[in-house]
């Protein structure tokens, strides 16, 4: 199982997988948002991948549409648009209230995230399992007042497990 550990706002410590282990340190890509920049090697069994994503900058009202859906969210951070390689696109958010929320089409709109969390920003990557028998993937977030990173865990087939776990 791939877990990865975080030192601080827009740096990685390290990744690791069943078979190998790499990590490269970096600065956050200047973006504003909370970067976690890491390589990994992994078996093909193990296929772990960093999901692409598009970033959506949260303008001054707050207002973002992602599938048609619309939100309010934290000024000055992003929504967080992910293309999935084994399911549908999903969009992440920070609330005002600091609430994590996601949508994904056909939702019905935005869903507060499984767990209760707060959070002051997404961070990226996003980690995949592309093997589709797994659909596993990971979610990290960043608390400024604990410096922490806390990541949830999205395995089938029950979907986003609602465990927020420190994982940096």
């Amino acid at each position: 199982m791939l877990k990865a550990f975080c030192t601080a706002l827009g740096m990685v410590a390290l990744v690791t997988t069943a078979s190998a282990t790499t990590a490269q340190a970096s600065p956050a890509s200047g973006d504003g948002g909370v970067s976690i920049i890491a390589q990994a090697s992994a078996q093909a069994s193990d296929a772990i991948e960093l999901a692409p994503y598009q970033l959506i900058t949260v303008p001054a009202n707050g207002r973002v549409s992602c599938f048609n859906y619309g939100g309010t969210f934290k000024v000055g951070t992003y929504v967080y648009k992910v293309d999935w390689a084994t399911t549908s696109d999903e969009c992440f958010g920070i609330g005002p209230d600091r609430k994590i929320w996601h949508a994904w089409p056909n939702s019905g709109g935005w869903k507060q995230m499984p767990g209760g969390g707060y959070a002051d920003h997404i961070a990226t990557p996003f980690l995949e399992n592309t093997d589709p028998r797994s659909k596993y993937r990971r979610l990290a977030v960043y608390t400024q007042s604990s410096n922490t990173f806390w990541c949830q865990d999205y395995i089938l087939p029950a979907g986003w497990d609602g465990i927020w776990y420190a994982c940096g």
